[in-house]
């Protein structure tokens, strides 16, 4: 199917247009996937742009905007090409990554504009930041992206062309990919539509998160800014972790969410929170028979309320291993849920300001990019990768995203918003997180880790 530039390609699914309402109105920015590549070549426009031309043909999500006044809500349609000038931009001087993450997460996207709905950052190490509308991808599009981009530059000549195009055609036949709700059912059981409603209209006293450790409550008057905070575990360090988290029975995401529960609890203590409210992503991606490969917004989220407990556990983390598997097929009714807002996205968000948080801690895990074929082949390869996500306003007060590079080692993306929570527990999350982690892999085979370091049986 063929469709002119500026037509419709089609409605914003249900997840789609939370997304978009949660970024117009000033509660979220952009998603960020970024990736050091590495080769003896300098990332220079006579030589991105090929590529990218490339990824553009070959991603449909690459090459729409958004149109909005419509009944049904917003929609995407096609550009009719893409201005690489416009989206790509360069930086000459070394500036922290961190810096250059919180910066882009100031940025907003102008969905009113002709320009697509991402852009890039390139620094002068060849780390590229690749900023997207989380309306058009979910976290692991963004892999997908940098696994197009290093498939195109180990493909394409590397003779410089001094005057690369700049303006990329968007290919007429292309194809968005389905939204979540047209290739998986995402009706809600009545047990979930009944624990929604009572936490609803219940007295506050009586709900779930009612004890729940959340950080601030959501300001009228919010400041919308995103601070970062950046650990890396070298690939030695990861691989014996996962080797005592399979020993134990359990995977990376919920070892490392209980490590950071566990610190977490240790720094709030004494609270009179009994549990801390908890997110953490699932991949739809499975159940839907979707291509890993692929730009599509296809997530879900477990929400649970551990309690407050300072000491690591693996029993903890196989137990919560357990659950997350259980919860692939149940945590689809999340979203189901959103059709009883009956499109009054923008109500509902509105109506959080000056109300308690709904989230205190986020733990998200892209896990180890692979990469295949493409790992050693030509003369580019990625040897780092971060991922991040903004959502400070209305989101968990705490989020911990990580994502595994090709050589093993992980990048943990720590990211909280001024009006969540303050820095200094932040930093002192972050001080204790690594050194926890460290004394689970020194020590961790049989024990756990209590709030001081000290092992204990878990």
């Amino acid at each position: 199917m063929t469709s002119e530039p500026g037509s419709t390609l089609r409605p914003a699914g249900l997840l789609e247009r939370f997304h978009i309402t949660r970024q117009l109105l000033g509660f979220d920015s952009c998603v960020i996937c970024a990736a050091q590549y590495s080769s003896k070549l300098r990332l220079s426009p006579s030589i991105l742009y090929p590529a990218l031309g490339s990824v553009i043909h070959a991603h449909c999500a690459l090459g729409v905007r958004l149109r909005f006044g419509h009944a049904g809500g917003p929609a995407f349609i096609r550009l009719g090409q893409v201005d690489l000038d416009r989206a790509v931009h360069y930086i000459s001087e070394d500036i922290a990554l961190e810096t250059m993450l919180e910066a882009q997460f100031e940025e907003q996207f102008d969905t009113a504009s002709d320009q697509p709905l991402w852009r890039l950052t390139i620094l002068p190490d060849n780390t590229v930041i690749f900023a997207y509308h989380h309306g058009i991808g979910d976290g692991r599009s963004g892999i997908s992206f940098h696994k197009a981009l290093l498939s195109a530059l180990s493909t394409l000549t590397t003779t410089p062309n001094h005057s690369p195009a700049h303006l990329i055609s968007v290919p007429a036949s292309a194809e968005l990919s389905p939204a979540i709700e047209n290739v998986t059912s995402l009706s809600p059981s009545w047990g979930k539509v009944f624990r929604e409603v009572y936490d609803l209209f219940a007295p506050t006293s009586w709900s779930r998160g009612s004890s729940a450790w959340t950080g601030r409550s959501i300001p009228h008057n919010f400041t919308f800014r995103t601070n970062v905070k950046l650990i890396y575990f070298e690939p030695e360090a990861v691989a014996e972790f996962i080797g005592i988290c399979r020993r134990h029975h359990a995977t990376l995401t919920s070892a490392f969410f209980t490590l950071s529960h566990s610190v977490l609890s240790g720094i709030i203590l004494p609270s009179e929170s009994k549990t801390i409210s908890s997110y953490i992503p699932i991949s739809l991606r499975g159940i839907a028979g979707t291509s890993p490969d692929v730009f599509c917004d296809h997530v879900t989220a477990y929400h649970f309320y551990p309690p407050i407990q300072p000491d690591f556990s693996w029993a903890d983390a196989s137990g919560l291993a357990s659950e997350l598997r259980s919860q692939v097929t149940k945590s689809r009714e999340e979203i189901g849920m959103l059709t009883f807002l009956f499109g009054k996205y923008e109500s509902f968000f509105k109506g959080k300001l000056g109300t308690k948080r709904q989230g205190g801690l986020e733990c998200s895990n892209l896990e180890r990019v692979d990469l295949g074929n493409d790992a050693t082949k030509g003369d580019w390869s990625i040897i780092r990768v971060i991922f991040a996500q903004c959502d400070v306003v209305v989101g968990a007060a705490l989020k911990v995203n990580m994502a595994g590079d090709p050589l093993g080692g992980l990048t943990v993306a720590v990211t909280w918003g001024d009006d969540a929570v303050e820095r200094s527990l932040v930093e002192s999350f972050v001080v204790q997180l690594q050194d926890r982690f460290t004394a689970v892999i020194e020590n961790g085979n049989n024990w756990g880790v209590n709030r001081a370091g000290i092992m204990h049986e878990a």
